[in-house]
């Protein structure tokens, strides 16, 4: 009787008394009881559960009783139990050697009722018919971000077929984290947004936060699916959801109206971050000083680039926030009246290939690479690091732009990669 432990505990706990005790007080001196191994077993075969109530399901079933059994219940109170639900009428049992050694038991399937009553559990149909109706409450009830509703239709065929995804083991959570994330439009710091819709403030931390970001890696249309390329915290950022002071720091001649002030930040020539507050109520001024654009992937190369008349350096920390974006745009639509030259700079890798895309297709369409090339490449192939045949084939996969397609040769023939970082030792 190998079984995994199943179903939801939905009421009154295990119901019945045997040999003078309470089957709940004995499960809880022993582990499972004979009762739970049967409703584990039956909820495990889809063909017995889903005939749970429909009218002439019958039939006999047979547990084997082997030595894990004995080790799980005890030898002696698994033989107790057996002999009073076979008093119950509701067991038939074989002996290798009566009273001492049981070789099976039979249950029968019209008296699952009987069961579930003694279990004080609720029959797993019903409760995936439950918990159907409630998904479809739910999503009837407002409007959906496109990325949540996919995610919350995605329960929907499992149920429909029965089944109960694992994910209802935090639905308590899971469900309030998704209408909680419907919400947001603008940032807001994880453990306020935990406490705030969760109720404390580090359960979205410790409960769910893998299930949030797993499902956005699947439907979020600005989130990367290899956790290789877009970390859990860049993946959290582009649900509003962030882990850190959002900051997005840039070196050049930017020039923003704040609280109706311009401010230069040409007199900063090592860099200034903007934080979260500058990004929302700055003001893009329409005269700038700006002929290039050049966006850096590390932060250590970041802060070595010197400040240069009229080039905007911009540090991305990997793939920009939602309000970093909206600011990057703007700033893109003032400098269009201008002949501006956009272009990236980032690891010699399938990340870097990969973040260039993204800033590509979501701020500076005219983006071209910078150092990202078979001569680049070939300039620091010496600390080149190798990587799996996996990684390579993903490589392989990823459809990119011409102006990449040295960079990507380079990397398949070699077997190897370049950290960005690297370029400053050898410099």
């Amino acid at each position: 009787a190998r079984t995994e432990a199943g179903g939801d505990r939905e009421g009154g706990g295990l119901r019945g008394r045997m040999g003078g005790r309470t089957m709940k007080k004995r499960e809880k001196e022993k582990g499972r009881n004979v009762v739970a191994v049967i409703l584990d077993r039956y909820e495990e075969h889809s063909s017995d559960w889903k005939k749970y109530g429909d009218e002439g399901a019958a039939g006999r079933r047979t547990v084997f009783v082997e030595q894990e059994l004995y080790d799980e219940i005890g030898r002696q109170e698994l033989i107790a139990q057996i002999v009073e639900l076979s008093k119950k009428g509701l067991l038939d049992e074989k002996w290798y050697q009566t009273g001492s050694e049981v070789e099976c038991f039979i249950y029968r399937l019209e008296d699952m009722n009987a069961f579930y009553a003694l279990d004080g559990r609720r029959p797993k149909r019903e409760l995936a018919q439950a918990r159907l109706k409630e998904l479809e409450e739910l999503i009837g009830s407002r409007e959906w971000k496109p990325w949540l509703l996919d995610s919350l239709e995605e329960l929907r065929k499992p149920l429909e077929a029965g089944k109960i995804p694992r994910v209802y083991e935090k639905k308590e959570y899971y469900l309030k984290a998704l209408a909680g994330l419907n919400q947001l439009n603008e940032p807001i710091y994880k453990r306020v947004f935990s406490k705030h819709f969760l109720g404390k403030s580090k359960v979205f931390e410790n409960e769910i936060q893998g299930v949030v970001i797993s499902a956005a890696r699947r439907f979020h249309p600005d989130v990367d699916s290899d956790p290789e390329v877009m970390s859990a915290e860049e993946v959290l950022s582009q649900i509003f959801v962030e882990t850190y002071s959002q900051e997005l720091w840039i070196k050049g001649p930017l020039r923003l109206q704040v609280c109706g002030k311009v401010s230069g930040f040409s007199e900063f020539p090592f860099g200034v971050g903007l934080n979260a507050d500058m990004l929302k109520n700055a003001e893009i001024c329409q005269e700038q000083d700006i002929c290039k654009v050049v966006t850096v992937e590390n932060k250590a190369n970041f802060m070595k680039m010197p400040y240069e008349e009229g080039t905007l350096l911009v540090y991305t920390h990997g793939f920009f926030s939602p309000k970093e974006r909206f600011f990057l745009k703007k700033l893109e639509t003032v400098l269009k009246k201008k002949r501006v030259e956009y272009f990236h700079t980032g690891d010699l890798d399938y990340g870097g290939i990969r973040i260039f895309q993204h800033i590509q297709k979501n701020i500076f369409p005219k983006l071209q690479p910078l150092w990202m090339d078979e001569e680049t490449f070939l300039k620091y192939a010496e600390e080149a690091a190798a990587v799996e045949e996996a990684y390579l084939d993903k490589l392989r996969k990823l459809s990119v732009p011409e102006t990449l397609e040295g960079l990507k040769k380079c990397i398949l023939e070699t077997g190897k990669v370049i950290e960005q970082e690297c370029m400053l030792w050898k410099e």
